[in-house]
């Protein structure tokens, strides 16, 4: 008689199965014995949209620029150590930038000569888009320095 001729009953359950199996009851007896979820809420009805407001009168260019430096004039610098500042090997003063260890580097390359960087000529400090929210020295490099066209 093969274990295929064997009733159900006779046949000894092995130990992986056993291992697996008793998890599953272990999961089915908690789940059944679990509080049945509370109903959702309702949503609030969603507040009627304001109108938007008129479309402001456009802005001489020249006023423009210096409005967005001065918005810009409270962020703060970026770390040298900040994470994202050493993956691109930023600098705080590109005269301290090693050559030999920053092979991408050539004298005179600067944030306030590079194309990314955002700032007005002249300032100091400006905005540069791969560290949003902080503002870079114009005195500063990184590795992803490109030439201003």
């Amino acid at each position: 008689m093969t274990t295929t001729d064997r009733p159900i009953a006779l046949h000894h359950l092995p130990r992986r199965r056993f291992a697996v199996l008793l998890p599953l009851g272990g999961i089915a007896l908690l789940a059944a014995c679990s509080k049945p979820p509370e109903p959702a809420a309702t949503p609030a009805p969603a507040p009627t949209p304001t109108p938007a407001p008129a479309p402001a009168a456009e802005m001489p260019a020249a006023t423009a620029p210096a409005q967005a430096s001065a918005g810009t004039a409270g962020l703060p610098m970026v770390d040298p150590a900040d994470p994202s500042a050493k993956a691109l090997a930023y600098t705080a003063d590109a005269s301290q930038v090693v050559a030999a260890s920053q092979p991408k580097y050539q004298p005179g390359q600067a944030c306030g000569n590079c194309a990314l960087y955002a700032g007005q000529p002249g300032d100091a400090a400006g905005p540069c888009p791969l560290y949003p929210g902080r503002q870079v020295s114009a005195q500063a490099w990184c590795n992803a320095y490109a030439k201003k066209a």
